[in-house]
């Protein structure tokens, strides 16, 4: 058997799950997933109240769009993970704006002017993304950094490695097709976060500062339009060759059990 083949092979087991490629029918786990992991766990729900619209919006496009870049995490049978992959973000951006997000904000407008939406919230959620959430994107060069994936764990799925497996086996994935770049984006505290510790203490371990060729930032009010959080935000977005980023991965992996 090829010594890529064993890799292969040794990155699918691991802890208690494995690691497969997305199928039809783990799509409702999937949403499921996403509205229960949203908001540091806290749910969907707490600020947004259409968990259909909601899920949509985040998976929609990888799940009936691209499903072929999409992993799934399954232990006894229960989907506790997921990685929702794209290798050309230009394609994800015009399918997103064409098909995806007027279609939802419709319904969800046609909700709120119905009153079937109570929360304060979620009136606030609308109206941030309309008016707010699309100035607050780092910009990132897509020529060099075309893919990109979102990923979740449900709790108990936590400290067994999964993260940085499906991360591994995306990056596996997309360098097998050709694509030499990759980006993400998260939303901390502006004086730090559990993510930025963790870049920090990589490139301080790598003894190179360059693995991440882009870092960049912009200040987020999401936080405190939507949910009143007075601490300063920023949405921190990074970009990395598919080699650099799976060291990066790598080492994460080893290191927080991430």
């Amino acid at each position: 058997m090829p010594a890529d083949t064993n890799k292969s092979k040794r990155r699918e087991r691991h802890a208690d799950g494995i690691i497969r490629p997305y199928r039809a029918e783990d799509r409702e786990a999937v949403r499921h997933i996403c509205r229960t992991t949203a908001y540091r766990n806290r749910g969907s729900d707490a600020v947004f109240e259409d968990g259909e619209v909601f899920a949509d919006y985040w998976t929609r496009y990888y799940t009936d769009y691209e499903p072929e870049s999409c992993l799934i995490v399954e232990e006894e049978g229960e989907v506790v993970g997921y990685l929702l992959g794209c290798k050309d973000t230009r394609r994800f951006i015009k399918v997103m704006s064409r098909r995806i997000v007027p279609p939802a904000l419709a319904r969800a407008f046609w909700r709120l002017g119905t009153f079937q939406y109570r929360k304060a919230s979620t009136r606030r959620m609308l109206y941030w993304l309309v008016a707010r959430g699309w100035r607050e994107v780092p910009e990132i060069p897509l020529e060099r950094f075309p893919a990109h994936y979102h990923c979740n764990i449900l709790r108990k799925g936590f400290r067994k490695g999964y993260y940085s497996k499906l991360a591994l086996h995306f990056a596996d994935q997309i360098d097998r097709q050709g694509v030499s770049g990759l980006h993400g984006q998260i939303e901390e505290f502006a004086e730090g976060g559990p993510w930025r510790k963790m870049v920090q203490g990589f490139l301080d371990f790598s003894g190179r500062h360059d693995e991440l060729e882009l870092f960049a930032e912009k200040p987020s009010t999401f936080q405190q339009y939507v949910l009143g959080v007075d601490k300063p935000m920023v949405n921190r977005a990074w970009g990395a060759k598919v080699d650099d980023f799976r060291q990066w991965m790598t080492w994460t992996g080893e290191t927080y059990r991430l």
